[in-house]
């Protein structure tokens, strides 16, 4: 990049690592607030505002493209490899049905909702996985827009925050064990922090469980992101177009999660890093929330919105017919 571009991407950048930085702080208030989401929001909101300005757009552009994938790498630190054997594997195989049956449903339920296959495949990987976490990894394996991406955040955080509302009655009334509940939170919510905000209701166990297979959840992204660009050219006509993609960050993300798996010496230190893969992630979706137009989404919301609920609740029916169906 030539001086005379660097100083053309100067003012937007300094306005979005502002604004980030600003939202990573806030989000620490409350665990039920996510970074990465207060972040595209807040940068969205600052955008309504102040409308389109050149002199700043470019920065904006700069920040998400830049950050996006550095911070991918570096969140491989909350990778646990090496703990992966103590899932069951009737909990393994409840993931891997649900992550089958979300994606099935979202490719029989997008046309039919006139929704775009990039924020349905978008909306699919955050219900799917970790939440704003996966739509991150996803964003550039589909090479989705800011406007694909702004929305199948709101998606999931709205039905997220659903569910922590509503699962802790829904335990009452079904009976459920402790273990049993962390699965339901672990294996149908999407962001850590509504994982942690709705199994924190039944004790330090409960929290601890959840986050040990939400971990595991968190892995399926490795085999999602390598298949999201195949899934991406999937067309009504039922051809399948396969799209070249660059993958480069996935492989760094796959090698910081080894290296803190694996040298013990290292796990120690992942406390102190996962702090700055969360700031680089979310002062690269507030550079990419000033880039969307919230009007647009706006106006096109309520059909995501279904999207999402369907898929949501295909994950914990499919979670019942498990708890029902096969007694885990």
């Amino acid at each position: 990049m030539t001086i005379r571009k660097i100083r053309y991407v100067i003012p937007g950048a300094v306005v979005a690592v502002l604004i980030g930085c600003a939202a990573f702080y806030a989000a620490g208030f409350h665990k039920t607030m996510d970074p990465l989401v207060l972040g595209i929001v807040s940068g969205m909101i600052v955008k309504f505002f102040i409308g389109k300005r050149d002199f700043l757009d470019d920065g904006f552009t700069f920040i998400a493209k830049v950050l996006i994938p550095i911070g991918i790498v570096v969140y491989g630190v909350n990778l646990k490899f090496h703990r992966l054997n103590v899932i069951p594997l009737t909990t393994w195989l409840q993931i891997v049905i649900g992550i089958v049956i979300i994606f099935g449903l979202n490719y029989l339920l997008c046309s039919k909702l006139s929704v775009s296959t990039k924020t349905g495949l978008l909306i699919s990987t955050g219900t799917a996985i970790c939440g704003a976490s996966a739509i991150a990894f996803a964003t550039p394996a589909v090479e989705a827009e800011s406007e694909h991406t702004g929305t199948s955040l709101l998606v999931i955080t709205v039905w997220g925050l659903v569910g922590v509302i509503t699962y802790p009655l829904l335990q009452k009334y079904v009976g459920m064990s402790v273990d049993n509940y962390a699965l339901l939170c672990a294996t149908t919510l999407p962001q850590t922090g509504l994982v942690k905000t709705a199994a924190a209701q039944y004790g330090s166990d409960c929290v601890q469980t959840a986050m040990t297979i939400k971990m595991a959840r968190t892995c399926m992204i490795i085999v999602l992101v390598c298949l999201l660009p195949w899934l991406a050219g999937l067309r009504k006509s039922g051809c399948i177009r396969t799209k070249s993609h660059s993958q480069w960050f996935l492989l760094g993300f796959i090698l910081v999660g080894l290296v803190f798996s694996f040298i013990p010496q290292l796990r120690p230190y992942a406390k102190d890093v996962k702090p700055f893969a969360a700031i680089l992630w979310t002062v690269a979706m507030t550079g990419l929330g000033l880039t969307v137009d919230l009007r647009t989404i706006a106006h096109k919301i309520v059909k995501p919105l279904l999207l999402g609920l369907l898929l949501w609740l295909a994950v914990v029916i499919n979670f019942f017919t498990g708890y029902y169906g096969m007694g885990y």
